[in-house]
């Protein structure tokens, strides 16, 4: 009896070994279908006058955010488009077109992607990044690995998200997906004088109707100011594809701004730049930097 036993144990030990191995093998097919995606990280200006792109304001530091779609083919090709802000550079409320090539697939779902990341001004970079993927592909981490005619200092993490697995662009979003109450954060970097910079955060809660008009409540702390309690409204746009406009108004302060982001998780959560407006001068660009994600409440 005791030797069938060990026999038993160790014949389950030998097929669950390949089982398990078998969930890590990733492929061109893994990576099938349309990611949100979002990167953020910062850049260090050790000598601005030697930089080839000069993004730096104030201070030595220069934010780094996008968020934007790819759609990626079982041929390893993704075409996008993006949102961009680094530093003072303000890629503004057009989306810049990216197409994305996965150089390297391993079966330990390990690889790299390449691709020509178009700047503002007629700027651009040759970007290879290291990607990880996990949960069967519906999520992945990146990180740069070379940055060609580009700022070398800068620095990020990527982050991606599945929002359909066809090979096609996705095509099913409309008003039902942002219906509901969100609560979104902000981090800003306002122009607070000609010559300073301070940070500010926000949080909001707000109740999005099936027209996308939406009211809510907000909290911001802005430097040494005290802190703010007001209310908010606007409106969510949403695309087919999932993509977004976010119209906010802040009655009480004149503020009005625009978003742009994607919806990911089935309408759960998003992604979302405020770029401004690039056309204003930067003396008069008082919100520097911007960035927010929300997630439904319910």
């Amino acid at each position: 009896m005791k030797r069938k036993l060990k026999f038993v144990a160790l014949f389950l030990c030998f097929c669950t070994v390949p089982a398990a191995f078998a969930q890590e093998r990733c492929s061109f097919q893994t990576m099938v279908g349309t990611y949100a995606m979002y990167e953020r990280g910062s850049s260090l200006a050790i000598d601005p006058t030697q930089q080839l792109y000069l993004p730096y304001f104030v201070g030595a530091v220069a934010p780094f955010a996008n968020v934007g779609l790819v759609t990626f083919k079982p041929n390893g090709i993704g075409d996008g488009y993006y949102w961009i802000y680094l530093g003072v550079i303000n890629g503004g409320f057009a989306s810049i077109p990216v197409h994305v090539t996965i150089t390297e697939m391993n079966p330990d779902c390990t690889g790299k992607f390449t691709y020509l990341a178009n700047l503002p001004g007629g700027l651009s970079a040759t970007v290879e990044e290291r990607m990880i993927l996990f949960n069967n592909g519906d999520e992945f981490r990146t990180i740069p690995t070379s940055i060609q005619n580009g700022i070398g200092t800068l620095a990020w993490i990527g982050t991606g998200h599945r929002i359909s697995k066809s090979a096609n662009p996705a095509n099913f979003c409309g008003p039902q997906t942002a219906h509901g109450t969100y609560v979104m954060t902000v981090e800003n970097i306002i122009q607070d004088q000609p010559t300073k910079a301070i940070a500010d955060t926000v949080l909001i809660r707000e109740q999005i109707s099936m027209t996308g008009h939406y009211t809510g409540k907000m909290y911001e702390k802005y430097a040494d100011h005290q802190p703010v309690e007001t209310w908010v409204v606007g409106k969510v746009t949403v695309n087919p594809d999932c993509s977004f406009t976010s119209a906010l108004q802040i009655p009480d302060y004149y503020v009005n701004l625009v978003g742009k982001g994607v919806f990911f998780n089935q309408g759960k959560e998003f992604y979302m730049l405020i770029p401004g407006d690039p056309t204003l001068p930067m003396d008069q660009q008082w919100l520097m930097f911007s960035l927010a994600s929300g997630k439904k409440m319910y």
